[in-house]
């Protein structure tokens, strides 16, 4: 058994992960990141690509009028108000900061003549703050995080190290605080790392649903390691939904796609979106807006097209990967080359040409904006646990704006390193490699069961068609129903001791969104129920806790969110 030791343990090499690695390591912790992938080349920050990929931050540079606080109003709007305002107010002051950051540390984002960045407006804000690097904003901050780190360790105090391709099954804790954690590695032999603080930034749970823009991998780990170690969920059956291009890539279809008047076809050839547009509302105009509302969200006209493109793919009218088809080519070459450049030029360095082919795409997941509950400073209630990125919960809810979930994920990335370095117990190593070998043994051998792909396979095809953009009641029974089956199998099924892992997760949290889903009887921002379609702010602008009691998954309903003094009469925006 390989077995490590350090000051703090960040479970994720994405833009979360990095940044507490960053922030840890300066305040002269021993950091050790452990990461299933390659670090540099892993995780959801690197691999997420969109015509703009974006980073919030308030700082002006397009309209004077933007400030960190109408930010945070964006982001407590756009939420339906279920977000904590604290942890919002985190993310809307620290994301300036943030971001210059990383354009200090080497980012070179797109700048005007004079010098100030270039901000775009994005879904979910009033004002234009959405930074970057058109579809190349991911990987820069990767690569200058990655950088950064090296930087950090060559200068001191602190130092970062990597453990790759390894998968984290479990925090360790004695007398209720973390001393470490333990899982297993490429070559599925356990490994146990000591530490008296671990960083929960392994990202969402993208493997959850069949159509889904995650990396490989992406099986909501941290979640359900918090579920474990007594940390509850909140907001979890709040899931993002986009339309996606499905293959042979993934790229977001946002923006400039929806404004060049597309052709919709489904497999047939058939234009089919007419016939989901209610009457009186203007279906030009739906398509549209979906340009300045990539996420589905009941918040506008928009959500017709989605219901639309879900309708036909889950009724059998999809192509083999389960998309419908978008065709620009009736509209000039030249219009597209230059109207849509940066998501031609990227296109074609995979081969698919804008101006002859059609894509295939579906509303694909692509972010889960509930998580581990944190406080301000991503701590969890475990001691020595801390959270961060998209493992964790509250700074959003039922909607998030664009651009937040890079600016999350700098913000309490910064903050969990910071609160991590502080922690001053020690952590016994014989502890920790001795719930490692249980915990390894307790996964088993290979076992002759049916086999985790399968399993996995039909427990992602019952999510997507019943917990994401169409949910009733019976949808979501449904779902749950085979979380629950999934859990069962999980225990025998085929397959290594990190496959079982990751199937044992994904049951868990299949559980986690269907259950505050089907509870939560109304619509409120990305949580469409057909059966409940109006958004009943009276009861439920409040969170739903998801946490396990003796094994099983149980939900609370929170009390009624409250707004500060100071932003009295802001339920007055939450129409359009």
């Amino acid at each position: 058994m390989q077995v490590h030791e350090c000051d703090v343990l960040v479970v994720g090499a994405g833009g979360a992960g990095l940044r507490a690695a960053i922030e840890a390591a300066q305040a002269g912790a021993k950091v050790i990141v452990a990461a299933k992938g390659t670090p540099g080349a892993c995780g959801t920050t690197y691999t997420a690509a969109s015509d703009w990929m974006a980073f919030g931050a308030a700082f002006g540079h397009a309209d004077e009028a933007d400030a960190p606080h109408e930010h945070w109003i964006d982001i407590l709007v756009k939420g339906g108000l279920v977000c904590k305002p604290e942890l919002s107010r985190a993310v809307a002051e620290d994301a300036p900061a943030r971001f210059q950051e990383l354009e200090d540390w080497g980012g070179d984002f797109d700048k005007t003549e004079d010098g100030k960045f270039v901000q775009i407006l994005s879904d979910g804000a009033r004002y234009p703050r959405a930074c970057g690097r058109g579809a190349d904003t991911g990987p820069i901050i990767v690569s200058v995080l990655m950088e950064q780190c090296q930087r950090v360790t060559e200068k001191g105090p602190g130092s970062v190290e990597f453990l790759p391709r390894t998968m984290v099954v479990d925090v360790v804790t004695d007398g209720g605080a973390v001393v470490g954690a333990w899982g297993v590695d490429h070559n599925d032999e356990p490994v146990a790392v000591a530490a008296p603080a671990v960083v929960l930034a392994s990202g969402g749970a993208g493997q959850l649903y069949t159509i889904n823009v995650f990396p490989l991998g992406s099986t909501g780990d941290g979640y359900a390691m918090a579920l474990r170690a007594g940390v509850p969920l909140v907001n979890f059956e709040f899931v993002q939904i986009g339309p996606s291009i499905v293959h042979p890539i993934h790229f977001a279809l946002s923006g400039v796609f929806w404004r060049l008047d597309p052709k919709i076809t489904n497999v047939n050839g058939e234009e089919f979106i007419s016939r989901y547009i209610p009457e009186g509302v203007d279906i030009a105009e739906a398509i549209y807006i979906k340009g300045v509302s990539y996420p589905f969200t009941i918040r506008n006209a928009s959500k017709w097209v989605d219901v639309g493109v879900f309708t036909e793919i889950s009724e059998g009218r999809g192509t083999e990967h389960n998309g419908v088809l978008m065709s620009l080519a009736h509209r000039p070459a030249d219009v597209i080359e230059t109207e849509a450049h940066v998501p031609f030029e990227h296109l074609m360095r995979s081969n698919l040409d804008l101006r002859t082919e059609a894509v295939e795409f579906a509303p694909a997941i692509q972010h889960f904006n509930g998580g581990a509950e944190i406080d301000v400073t991503a701590a969890t209630a475990c001691a020595g646990l801390f959270a961060c990125g998209e493992s964790a919960g509250g700074q959003h809810g039922a909607d998030r704006p664009g651009g937040n979930a890079l600016a999350d994920c700098q913000a309490f990335g910064k903050r969990a390193g910071e609160s991590a370095a502080a922690v001053s117990a020690t952590a016994n190593a014989g502890v920790v490699a001795q719930a490692a070998q249980e915990g390894y043994n307790e996964l088993g051998a290979s076992c002759d069961g049916e086999s985790v792909a399968a399993i996995t396979g039909r427990l992602s095809w019952e999510m997507w068609k019943g917990a994401s953009v169409v949910r009733t009641e019976e949808t979501l029974a449904a779902a749950l129903a085979a979380a629950e089956q999934a859990a069962e199998q999980s225990q025998d099924a085929a397959g290594t001791r990190w496959q079982r892992a990751e199937l044992r997760n994904l049951a868990l949290l299949g559980q986690c969104v269907a259950l505050p889903a089907g509870m939560r009887n109304e619509s409120r921002g990305t949580h469409y129920r057909a059966d409940c379609e109006a958004v009943n702010d009276t009861d439920w602008q409040r969170q739903i806790r998801v946490s396990l009691d003796g094994g099983d998954v149980r939900a609370e309903v929170l009390e009624a969110i409250v707004m500060p003094d100071e932003l009295a009469g802001i339920e007055k925006l939450l129409e359009g």
